[in-house]
C-alpha cells in the first residue's frame, strides 16, 4: 500500500470477507484487511479495507483501497492486488 506517487512499498496482510452488494451489472465485494504480526501500515492509513468491483460474469474490474470506508489517496501494489484477486477467486462465490 502506498500513496499515489510515493515509492513502491509492499505490506503483508490477510483478508476476510465482509459483505457483498449488487448494483445492476456490478457486484461489489467488501473485504477486511488484517495486518500480519510485526507489520506496520502507512501511518496515514487509519482503517483500511478493500472494495472489489466485479462485472456480471464475475470478472474483477477494479480493486480499490478504502480508508474508513471511503476512497483514499492510497493504492495497492501489483503484488497486493494479485493477493486480493486470489483471495476473491478462492473464498468468495462470485
Amino acid at each position: 500500500m502506498m500513496k499515489y506517487g510515493d515509492e513502491h512499498a509492499e505490506h503483508r496482510f490477510t483478508l476476510s470477507f465482509a459483505e457483498r452488494e449488487s448494483r445492476g451489472q456490478w457486484l461489489d465485494i467488501f473485504l477486511d484487511i488484517h495486518k500480519e504480526a510485526d507489520e506496520m501500515f502507512p501511518e496515514d492509513l487509519v482503517d483500511p479495507s478493500v472494495l472489489v468491483i466485479c462485472n456480471s460474469q464475475g470478472d474483477i474490474v477494479q480493486i480499490v483501497l478504502h480508508d474508513e470506508g471511503c476512497d483514499c489517496e492510497f493504492q495497492f501494489t501489483y503484488a497486493e492486488k494479485a493477493q486480493i484477486e486470489k483471495f476473491v477467486q478462492e473464498h468468495v462465490n462470485v
